[in-house]
Formats: structure tokens, sequence, C-alpha cells
């Protein structure tokens, strides 16, 4: 498959979830390719929110058609209670149409999300696993996530650094257990720890995934606020979610 055939493929959500793990793979790795999936984005941004535009229109020229005489509406009441059934089944399937969200949440997460790197612990290789932090790090640079969250897990028992919850919470993220990783996270940002900027973007992409929209937007609107972390990304996704 060549590269714009990949790309097209995951626009239109075909790609199996090892093409998919080969095209992320691709956007870190290939400049060119990451470059054309940007230009092809944008573009099926802006043609779907061109066609929500014309639907609109549409609906607007619709409902703005002028009313029958009163000398006519007594002749065809019964006809147009009828009619007037139909339309409105017309008008709510333009409305679902209009209204039905233009992006796969699944994909938006997969695009978006990409583990915190390990700026408190750094690893260095060849290092003993001396302590309960190092084997909790180690695992975590080492994808080993199962093992990472039962090492944060018993280093949380042991000292309460608030990092722990972070982490802890982007190993959830990993597992696919948005629902823990969720409170940890607004308990981060609510004693003010210092990764809380990061902690918002993580949070927003966890309500994301569980389709809290309106939660997922707040927290983007705050990491554009803070204009700290993810500025531009979390631009690009309240378009994509407006």
């Amino acid at each position: 498959m060549d590269k714009v055939e990949f790309i097209n493929s995951y626009f239109e959500s075909s790609l199996s979830e090892k093409e998919l793990e080969e095209f992320n793979n691709l956007l870190k790795t290939d400049e060119g390719f990451s470059a054309d999936f940007e230009f092809q984005k944008e573009l099926q941004l802006a043609l779907k929110k061109e066609e929500r535009r014309e639907i609109k229109q549409l609906f607007n020229e619709i409902t703005e058609t002028k009313k029958p005489s009163s000398s006519k509406v007594i002749q065809l009441r019964p006809l147009m209670a009828a009619a007037s059934i139909a339309l409105l089944i017309g008008l709510g399937s333009w409305f679902f149409l209009f209204n039905k969200p233009n992006y796969d949440s699944n994909q938006l997460y997969n695009t978006h999300f990409v583990p915190y790197d390990n700026v408190v612990h750094p690893i260095e290789r060849g290092d003993q696993l001396i302590d309960l932090k190092t084997k909790a790090f180690t695992a975590y640079e080492n994808e080993e996530y199962e093992l990472a969250l039962e090492l944060f897990k018993e280093l949380h028992t042991e000292q309460s650094d608030s990092y722990i919850d972070f982490y802890t919470a982007i190993v959830l993220m990993q597992l696919q257990n948005h629902k823990e990783a969720i409170p940890l996270l607004k308990g981060y940002i609510e004693n003010d720890g210092a990764l809380k900027g990061r902690a918002s973007w993580y949070l927003a992409l966890s309500y994301l995934i569980t389709d809290e929209l309106a939660k997922s937007k707040e927290q983007l609107h705050i990491v554009v606020k803070n204009n700290t972390y993810k500025v531009e990304e979390a631009r690009k996704l309240l378009d994509t979610l407006d």
C-alpha cells in the first residue's frame, strides 16, 4: 500500500489495528508522510465544513418557504396535516445529518495520544534496579505497562509524590482504562501538580475517548488558554469537534 492510499484508508476508517500502529509510527518517523497527512487532514476538515454549510443553507431555504394564503389553508388542512408530518420527518433526517459528528473519537484519540516522557526519574542505561522508583520508570519506558501499573501502585503506598498519580494515569490510558485515569488526572490538576498543564491535555483525550465531548472541549480550552503544552494540537482538535 503506497502512502497516499495509506492516508486515504485512514480517513475511511479501514485500517486494521496493525496498519494503524504502522500508520502512527510513520507519523512520528517520516516527515514527508506527516506533512502529507496534515495537508489531507486540513483538506478533509475544510470539505466537511463546506458540506455542513451547504446543508444548513438548504435547511434554512426549506424553513423560509412562503406559507399558503389563508383561503387555501382551510381547503388544504387535511392534506397539509399529512404533509407536515412527512416534512417534519424529512427535516428531522436533515437535522440528524447536520448534527452528526463528522469525526471518529477513536481515530482522533489514536492520532493525538502519545505517552508523556519520563521527566521525573530519567533512567541511565546500565543502572542497577536497586529501588522501586527506578523499577517503575524503567517498566514505563520499556512500555511494560501492566508491570508499570503494579509498580506505580506499590510506589504510591510508600510515598505521596503527586507525579505518581500523573504517570499512573498515563499507564491506565495505555491500558484503555480511562475511567480510572480520569479521577487521577482531575486530582492531580486540583492539587496543582507541576505537570498540570500536561494533565489537562491527557484529561481532554480521556474525555474524548469516553465520549464526554463537552468536558473534553472544556479541557482543550484550558490547554489553549494556558498556552503551555500541545496548544496547536488542542486548537486543531477543537476545530474538529466544533
